[in-house]
């Protein structure tokens, strides 16, 4: 749960749902959803923030609840369940938007939950979701697929994706009929961390701040 790297560049704000950063001053905002495994500390999460900050964007990350209460008593905990996330996202998503149109961005699971929320949300709340390493399936159990929302998705989405993904690699990801309003982006040689492999050529880092930029492209 600690956060080897912090980011200069968010500030911590207290809120009713709990603590929260953001950073930048962008007029297009990013809400930033941690993965099932690691909160808005990781060093994952606070580079990729910054990452979307220097690339000119308004970024601010939040804890679901679960992840409040590992950081709290130290003890790990299990995600909650799909609606539970859905709803805490959901209040977030009015705290943080202000009646201001947002994205939707999440690592893995939160990824995945942000595309969910982008279904029910009016174009005045959500533009549009990224997800950075989308869980398609449980690891190497892609008989088990979690797509189905994604099959009638209706929103601008992109998929940020490593080609090494145990949980969507490329040959299971192109079996789908995924609508066009869905794109992909690969990362060569990269794990559903952006954990690179030896012959990649980007660093994990790297990979950070090439998922911000194809972000800005995709945005623009």
């Amino acid at each position: 749960m600690a956060s080897v790297y912090c980011s200069a560049l968010l500030n911590w704000y207290q809120s009713p749902l709990g603590a929260y950063l953001q950073g930048g001053e962008g007029a297009e905002h990013i809400l930033l959803a941690h993965g099932a495994g690691i909160g808005m500390r990781h060093d994952f999460m606070q580079r990729q923030a910054e990452a979307l900050i220097n690339e000119g964007f308004t970024v601010s990350l939040f804890d679901y609840a679960y992840m409040q209460t590992m950081h709290a008593s130290g003890r790990r905990r299990p995600p909650a369940r799909v609606p539970q996330l859905l709803q805490e996202h959901r209040q977030w998503l009015a705290l943080l938007a202000q009646d201001r149109p947002v994205w939707l961005m999440g690592k893995s699971m939160g990824g995945r939950i942000a595309s969910m929320l982008a279904q029910e949300a009016l174009p005045q709340q959500v533009k549009g979701w990224c997800a950075l390493g989308y869980p398609f399936h449980p690891p190497n159990k892609p008989q088990q697929l979690r797509v189905s929302h994604l099959l009638a998705n209706c929103r601008p989405g992109l998929v940020i994706q490593g080609d090494r993904d145990a949980m969507g690699k490329p040959e299971i990801v192109a079996s789908l009929p995924l609508p066009g309003s869905i794109k992909v982006q690969w990362l060569a040689h990269m794990d559903h961390g952006y954990n690179p492999y030896k012959q990649a050529l980007l660093t994990q880092y790297q990979a950070i701040v090439q998922s911000a930029k194809w972000f800005k492209q995709w945005v623009y």
